[in-house]
């Protein structure tokens, strides 16, 4: 049995003194049981009967770099989340989010767009695509469930190593380019297997892709992940985190650290010409701030203007300033994101219960379904899949607005980021941790303040 946690600092500052309920934003995946009274001491019994390990998530988030260059960067959640799931079982009294039984609608249109499969190719793409689905709902179950052995701080910290490797990555790939290897799982793999694109991508890692899309080649980052877009995605969803971690002092990561480390990420981040990226932040941070000032934070909000004021002179005096103005003018990919959108869309109407189950090509033009979270889920899994996914974001995002915390508010901003990202990028497998790593924290943020401990 682990050993007990060690003693934490006090919760961070409220943001109000106000206090609602925020346990009742949790229900019972067993009976759909309160959390106060009886059911809560049902709870905190079986905790202490059989902790969590804490284990499978540090070797899942922090160790993931490890998994990458080993070439098992894309099937580690799936192997990882089994150890999880077999603790999960042993529980007597789960918990589960609200907004659960919509995920489990997005669910069933996944396994029911199976029988779309037609070749050996596609379903081995299918399957894992699956298994990052089915992994993700157990991660996000485990995490809420992990209270007495899985603090807050342990979780923050996992997504802020990430962050710190996803920021060196972005500096490889200015050093290395775009030099790519087989990695040790790609000499095991069947070679029908990589033949799917996907399962190759992620056998053979790269540190950036050579594009000339403002008029120059540019390395565009996308170390520790498979894609550029995946870089661009992580950057913004792991960036709450760091924030989240010099919010919350119980994180223990060195202040200093975490401002050079964001200091650090301007460059990066502006190389990889990641509209989408510039675009989640800034929505993200105008968000926070309109919560904050609503809250009657001036000072937080008086520091939030002034690091984007510093931030905007530093740009527009250095030659980064030039290529974020280059990239806003070169919108030569906007035409066949739209047509490849419109395609899932008329995909789905052909098949409107459980769509595709995969991607399919498109001439010479990217597979129909590969950009963007909701047209893959749109052609892959039909409206039925469609509207449990986005549903099921749109339920934790509701219930999770009750944030108390600056820390709890960008856990919550999150939630934000991933719909900002889903027209563009593709969620899985990394950022859906991601974002149900944060739902996950944003509810347990709620609890504590509620005097859930």
């Amino acid at each position: 049995m682990a050993a007990p946690p060690a003693p934490t600092p006090p919760l961070p500052p409220p943001l109000t003194t106000s206090r609602p309920d925020a346990s009742a934003e949790i229900g019972s995946a067993a009976a759909s049981a309160d959390l106060k009274g009886v059911g809560r001491s049902k709870v905190y019994r079986a905790e202490a009967e059989a902790p969590l390990p804490l284990w499978p998530v540090t070797l899942m988030i922090a160790a993931y770099p490890l998994w990458f260059l080993l070439g098992l960067g894309g099937f580690m959640w799936v192997v990882l989340a089994a150890p999880m799931a077999a603790s999960l079982i042993r529980r007597r009294d789960l918990q589960a989010p609200k907004g659960i039984t919509l995920w489990l609608v997005f669910l069933i249109a996944v396994a029911g767009s199976a029988f779309s499969l037609d070749d050996v190719g596609r379903a081995a793409g299918y399957a894992l695509r699956a298994g990052y689905y089915g992994s993700a709902t157990v991660f996000l179950l485990y995490l809420l469930n992990g209270r007495a052995s899985i603090a807050i701080p342990r979780i923050i910290r996992a997504f802020v190593a990430l962050w710190f490797a996803t920021v060196i990555g972005g500096y490889l790939a200015l050093v290395v380019g775009d030099v790519s290897f087989r990695s040790p799982m790609y000499y095991l793999m069947p070679g029908a297997l990589l033949q799917n694109e996907l399962i190759n991508t992620l056998v053979t890692p790269g540190f950036a892709d050579l594009q000339d899309i403002i008029g120059f080649p540019v390395p565009r980052p996308k170390a520790p992940f498979p894609y550029t877009n995946s870089w661009g995605s992580m950057m913004a969803l792991t960036t709450p985190f760091a924030v989240m971690a010099m919010l919350d002092e119980r994180v223990g990561i060195s202040r200093p650290m975490l401002r050079l480390g964001l200091i650090a990420a301007v460059v990066p981040a502006v190389v990889s010409l990641n509209r989408g990226l510039w675009l989640s932040l800034g929505v993200a941070a105008v968000y926070v701030a309109l919560r904050l000032g609503l809250d009657g934070q001036t000072r937080n909000v008086a520091r939030l203007a002034i690091a984007a004021m510093v931030l905007g002179l530093a740009l527009s005096f250095s030659p980064l300033g030039s290529l974020i103005a280059s990239r806003i003018d070169s919108g030569h990919s906007d035409d066949d994101r739209l047509a490849l959108a419109i395609a899932a869309v008329e995909g789905a109407v052909e098949r409107p219960v459980f769509g595709w189950g995969a991607p399919r090509p498109n001439g010479n033009q990217p597979s129909v379904g590969t950009h963007g979270q909701i047209w893959m889920v749109t052609f892959s899994h039909g409206f039925v899949g469609i509207v449990g996914f986005m549903g099921a974001l749109a339920s934790f995002a509701w219930h999770t607005r009750k944030q108390q915390t600056a820390a709890g508010l960008w856990a919550h901003a999150v939630l934000v980021v991933a719909f900002v990202q889903s027209p563009f990028y593709l969620m899985i497998p990394h950022a859906l941790f991601a974002v149900l790593g944060a739902v996950a924290v944003a509810l347990r943020y709620q609890q504590e303040l509620a005097g859930d401990r």
